[in-house]
């Protein structure tokens, strides 16, 4: 098969054309997360892929939409109700918001350049923005889930507490990326669990004082 066509550059499917694609993806992720967006360059690419520069343009236009399709395939995974004793929401919240010193993984590493590039480079934003919207419409079952459980009172907005979760998630793969050390790990938790169980609590008036009763 030839990475692309001598007129137009774009190349015939075959039957490796998704495997090829998938091939170069993985090697982006791994670029990008090590070298950054600005100092990535398709070479780069190209050799962390083993393929060619043909294989590369015959599939993406260019850099930053082989980023945005990068971005796009690895930005939106999310564990899963079931999974690693996972049952309720709430262990599933508190479970995305541990891991306070481990090394980020490519495809963490990957997210947080793809915020850092957004600010520069629109195609990028608007990957995140699909992004985005991609996992709100995975997640979305969990909020029915979360107010079965009780991890989401009835006056607390499920969304509002998906946003929250994405920002501080946000916030340690910034903190994991510094390199800088976080507080107790066992003293976290307990943090982290007191705020998921606040969720399912209903505010209630505070008692009078005596002199008012």
């Amino acid at each position: 098969m030839t990475d692309a066509s001598a007129a137009g550059g774009i190349p015939n499917p075959g039957p490796d054309a998704d495997a090829l694609r998938e091939r170069l993806l993985r090697a982006a992720a791994a670029v990008f997360a090590r070298q950054g967006y600005d100092g990535t360059k398709i070479m780069d690419v190209v050799r962390e892929s083993g393929l060619s520069t043909g294989a590369v343009y015959g599939r993406f236009r260019s850099k930053n939409d082989l980023l945005r399709e990068a971005i796009a395939s690895r930005s939106t995974s999310a564990a899963r109700l079931g999974a690693e004793g996972l049952e309720r929401v709430a262990d599933l919240i508190a479970a995305g918001a541990t891991r306070t010193d481990a090394p980020l993984s490519d495809a963490e590493a990957l997210r947080l350049e793809a915020y850092v590039t957004a600010r520069r480079e629109p195609e990028v934003a608007q990957a995140l923005a699909e992004s985005h919207a991609q996992f709100l419409a995975y997640v979305a079952p969990l909020a029915d889930a979360a107010r079965r459980d009780g991890t989401v009172a009835d006056d607390i907005d499920p969304e509002a507490v998906v946003f929250l979760v994405r920002i501080l998630h946000l916030g340690l793969l910034l903190h994991r990326g510094s390199g800088l050390p976080g507080p107790d790990e066992d003293a976290w938790q307990a943090l982290v669990e007191r705020v998921v169980a606040s969720f399912g609590q209903t505010p209630t008036d505070p008692e009078p004082p005596e002199d008012d009763r």
